[in-house]
């Protein structure tokens, strides 16, 4: 790690390391592992542009945001209980530490919705990728409280740092590292591995036709706009 990106990181883990000691040397470790990296920290907001709270967060309801690009789509889970940190394992056999939840009862969590099997994203129109609340199973995998990708059954686990559950994908979903700072919540970075460039590159047709140019899709974001999933997708594809 050069002294840029050891500055550019203390910033952002500076101020979550006073609530947790711990959090400013597993996050350098992971830095130099190549499993976290930091982007520009975003405030969380609803669509009216106030900040969210940990209230506005139903618990087992899946909410949408865009971060750290302003294509690439990452989903927000109120898990309704508290999670605890977890290590993390990649099939090649190393490992990261995730976290856990954060609020009031460590029970909101937020992960890349980019599938990482083949990259199977939530668009407007459609997602392949959804959570499945505890009271909801899969349909074919009978699996309850797992975020599953319909389009080669990967499963994740969201209470485990979306760790693989079963299926053909090699890594876990990308963590989003979130922050809370007086009820308001920020996304500071990304924990675990990074697939924004194979994402931007498989799909650069759609992202140019969808925000004008590919320069757009890959603006860096300092405002997340949180929306239901329900309200932002007009067909969520279940399995």
């Amino acid at each position: 790690m050069d002294r840029r990106d050891f500055i550019k990181t203390c910033g952002t883990v500076a101020v979550a390391s006073v609530l947790d000691p711990s959090l400013f040397s597993q996050v350098l470790a992971q830095q130099q592992d190549g499993m976290f990296q930091s982007y520009k920290k975003a405030l969380l907001v609803k669509p009216d542009g106030k900040p969210i709270k940990e209230e506005d967060l139903k618990p087992h309801v899946s909410y949408v945001f865009f971060y750290p690009y302003a294509a690439t789509p990452c989903y927000l889970l109120n898990l309704g209980e508290a999670v605890p940190p977890a290590e993390v394992k990649l099939k090649d056999g190393r490992s990261y530490r995730w976290m856990g939840g954060v609020g009031s009862k460590k029970s909101i969590v937020a992960y890349s919705a980019i599938c990482s099997h083949q990259w199977s994203y939530p668009t407007p129109q459609y997602s392949f990728i959804n959570y499945y609340p505890p009271d909801k199973p899969s349909e074919t995998t009978k699996r309850a409280g797992i975020i599953q990708c319909c389009a080669h059954l990967a499963l994740y686990d969201p209470k485990r740092g979306a760790g693989i559950v079963d299926g053909p994908a090699e890594f876990p979903l990308a963590s989003v590292v979130l922050q809370e700072e007086g009820g308001m919540f920020y996304a500071v970075g990304i924990l675990g591995k990074d697939q924004f460039q194979q994402f931007f590159e498989n799909y650069r047709t759609e992202l140019r036709q969808q925000y004008g140019s590919t320069a757009r899709a890959r603006e860096l974001v300092e405002r997340c706009t949180v929306t239901e999933v329900e309200k932002y997708i007009k067909a969520v594809v279940r399995c």
